[in-house]
């Protein structure tokens, strides 16, 4: 995702003891636990992005172990100066790597599937610098305010990009490494992508501006709302399994006749994009 700037009002729900954890985090001892749970991660000892990546891996481990759901965790977390890396948007605050891909410039390091860049924001001036991050919670109430982001919490922009994870390995289940790599790169040629914001632009736009950009942005900005929405907003986990009454749930192939009849458009639209059906 990337950043917009607007006025700030401070409604992303960061609070007090929430910064003071943060301010005395040990990110040796969150790469660790991220290690235990096979995630590499280099966080560049930015202690906002280490705290939050992990509040969102026990969201999601949470939700796994007492829902039976299985979603999906990256493969890895890294921190960059995005002008190192071969990507249009470097100023994006994040994005998740969809197929195994040379990404640095001038290094044929192969970076594999599932992985997360979040940016180091060297030299922003705009920003502050490195202390961009730092202003998570105003990031968040910017882009909400603007709508082009689905909420304004203050995980929104780490969660993004883990909520990608989790679609991406929906995908590799469903369709296979090879399939997803192929789905991937003909889903975002510009032909592909000018005739999906055409049909569905205008009906993305009620989640936010961002959701109708590519159908993969559509599912981790709806899914975003819908896990914030159930947040508990001081332990940071769910409060119920909103899964099981959303487009991401799993279906029966006879209940999948039967709710494709019930279902809105939306919900139907999102439902085949979770699934790998983005035309």
């Amino acid at each position: 995702m990337k950043v917009e700037h607007t006025t700030l009002n401070f409604k992303a729900g960061l609070t007090s003891k929430m910064r003071q954890e943060i301010a005395s985090t040990d990110v040796v001892k969150i790469s660790r636990e991220f290690f235990n749970h096979g995630i590499e991660t280099d966080f560049k000892n930015n202690k906002v992005i280490a705290w939050c990546s992990l509040q969102c891996l026990k969201l999601i481990k949470f939700m796994n172990e007492k829902y039976g759901l299985n979603l999906g965790i990256p493969k890895g977390i890294f921190v960059e100066d995005f002008n190192k890396l071969k990507i249009a948007e470097k100023e994006a605050t994040g994005f998740l790597n969809f197929a195994p891909a040379k990404l640095y410039l001038g290094d044929d390091k192969i970076i594999p599937e599932k992985t997360i860049f979040f940016n180091e924001f060297e030299g922003f001036n705009y920003s502050g610098g490195n202390e961009f991050w730092n202003r998570i919670d105003r990031m968040s109430d910017e882009n909400f305010d603007r709508h082009f982001s689905s909420t304004d919490f203050f995980l929104e922009p780490i969660l993004h990009e883990f909520l990608h994870a989790v679609h991406e390995q929906n995908l590799i289940q469903k369709l296979g490494g090879k399939k997803l790599v192929k789905l991937f790169e003909e889903t975002l040629t510009p032909p592909k992508l000018e005739t999906f914001r055409a049909k569905y632009g205008r009906m993305l736009e009620k989640i936010c501006t961002y959701a109708s950009v590519t159908p993969f942005e559509a599912v981790a900005c709806d899914l975003s709302k819908r896990t914030i929405e159930n947040l508990d907003k001081i332990t940071l986990l769910p409060q119920s399994n909103f899964i099981k009454s959303s487009p991401y749930r799993k279906l029966s192939p006879l209940k999948r006749l039967f709710i494709y009849e019930s279902e809105s458009t939306p919900s139907r639209t999102l439902r085949h994009f979770w699934e790998g059906k983005m035309g």
